[in-house]
């Protein structure tokens, strides 16, 4: 009998250790082994989050599945945890790898590949083109071509996000590999589509990464099914032809004195350091470098220009004093350049205004603990993921008087001036991840908007209003729900 109660006893221990939350971690959900904290609610992830925000405070982890999370709701507290070594590795998601080998580019990589590709990167978006006229006047051609687009359906209700896209990633194209194609152009079309069915499917290979051992005890036909695996190497592959094809083609009229992009210094690079045994540098990795600058730097600024038609529809107020200093700025139409920046302070508060109150990437790219470690005066055991939400940050009354209201002027001091230095304030992340496209992603933003608002004048259709509300539907991304929008000349 004593023998049975002490099994009994040791069964119930094991099990309390199994299901109990160890010491030391911040608060949360733990949930069940395998399969984490799962909600009954219908309740979308971004407002669970925040719930659990009210519920636990700046600091909370939440189990999903065989990953364990842990979310950052404190902009102090999130710059020093991102300023830190032990938390500049990426996780090991398949989703941030497309479920390649290992892990190419800046996004997904660490250690000595993404240093070195964060130098190489930086280093190219210096010396390829920001604050340079030729990179400037790129973005100026692209936002003529989208002005001519909008000027054919001035007066009419249109959606702009397929026509802004292709501006976008034109852009990125120019940079890349000296390219930039006609708005017609077929295999233009097709590359943008890829873009935008790549965000949707990629959703699928969360079930791979949170919930592993689901491929041990499934068919594995019925598994890769399941997360859409032959549809994703298809997609991959289809991008990698893409870049792939512009490397040959590169490779065959190098010119080493006279580097033209991007995929010309990398080459140069590649050739440069072939002899060093500690080199990162291969065509795999050229390509999904390139497939980053797309995926990152299209969606973003797209999404972002978006938002901006949204609020200043929305806000016909802000508009008319947007309008008055650009007319007051750039008389008679005169194109935009970064020179004119600092005579813009209303136009650049609007755009970060809109960056603010939009809150794009929720919840940033995530973060993954290199070692067990301290933090906020918890435990994080190596392995954990880091991530912070942004839309608590960006609505923080600590940092923002009256957060609910888009308020441009809360970006001006008490001479009308444009004060960027904004505590709580993270578009492009914080710490020594911080975006490397930040400084052409805000040079886009400032000329696509000078630009088509010297242009025009944005509202909704007659009897309509503009839904601020955002789609949630994706992880990655707080894109603006479809609106239309009456585009009105304004005269010259």
């Amino acid at each position: 009998m004593l023998v049975e109660v002490f099994l009994f006893a040791v069964l119930v221990f094991l099990l309390w250790k199994t299901f109990s939350k160890p010491p030391g971690l911040p608060p949360g959900k733990w949930g069940l082994p395998l399969v984490g904290y799962i909600p009954w609610t219908s309740k979308n992830f971004e407002e669970q989050v925040m719930d659990l925000h009210q519920q636990y405070g700046n600091i909370f982890l939440w189990r999903m599945g065989t990953q364990l999370m842990i979310f950052i709701n404190d902009y102090k507290l999130m710059k020093e945890a991102f300023s830190r070594a032990e938390f500049i590795p990426r996780p090991d998601w398949d989703v941030l790898t497309l479920i390649d080998e290992a892990p190419h580019g800046i996004v997904s990589s660490s250690g000595i590949l993404w240093h070195n590709n964060r130098r190489f990167t930086l280093r190219q978006l210096r010396d390829l083109g920001m604050g340079k006229s030729s990179l400037v006047g790129a973005v100026q051609q692209q936002c003529l071509k989208l002005r001519e687009t909008l000027a054919k359906g001035a007066g009419t209700a249109v959606v702009i996000n397929h026509q802004l896209h292709l501006s976008v990633i034109n852009i990125i194209w120019y940079m890349v590999a000296s390219r930039q194609f006609d708005a017609e152009n077929k295999r233009l079309h097709e590359f943008v589509d890829l873009l935008s069915d790549l965000v949707i499917l990629s959703n699928r290979l969360a079930i791979k990464d949170f919930m592993p051992w689901m491929q041990n005890v499934m068919p594995d036909f019925l598994f890769k099914r399941l997360i859409k695996y032959h549809e994703m190497m298809d997609m991959k592959e289809k991008f990698l032809q893409f870049f792939r094809e512009e490397v040959e083609e590169h490779k065959a009229t190098l010119d080493p004195n006279h580097p033209r992009d991007l995929i010309d210094s990398y080459l140069l690079e590649m050739e440069a350091k072939k002899d060093d045994p500690e080199t990162t540098c291969s065509e795999r990795d050229l390509m999904f470098l390139m497939f980053e600058m797309f995926s990152a730097g299209s969606e973003t600024t797209s999404n972002t220009f978006t938002w901006v038609c949204c609020y200043l529809a929305a806000h016909p107020q802000v508009q008319r004093k947007l309008h008055a200093e650009i007319d007051e700025v750039l008389p008679s139409g005169a194109l935009p350049t970064l020179a004119e920046k600092s005579r813009m302070p209303y136009t650049e508060a609007v755009i970060h205004e809109v960056m603010r109150a939009c809150s794009l990437i929720n919840f940033g790219v995530q973060h993954m603990a290199a070692s067990d470690t301290q933090l906020g005066g918890y435990t994080i055991p190596k392995g954990a993921v880091v991530s912070t939400t942004v839309t608590a940050i960006h609505y923080d009354s600590r940092y923002w008087d009256r957060p609910e209201e888009f308020r441009p002027e809360r970006w001006l001091d008490e001479n009308g001036k444009f004060s960027m230095v904004k505590e709580g304030f993270l578009p492009f992340g914080v710490g020594k991840r911080v975006c490397v496209g930040e400084s052409l992603a805000r040079m886009e933003l400032f000329i696509l908007t000078t630009m088509v608002f010297q242009s025009f004048a944005i509202a909704p259709p007659p009897g309509k209003s503009v839904n601020l509300t955002p789609d949630l539907s994706g992880f990655f991304f707080r894109k603006a729900m479809p609106n239309e929008f009456v585009f009105t000349a304004r005269e010259q």
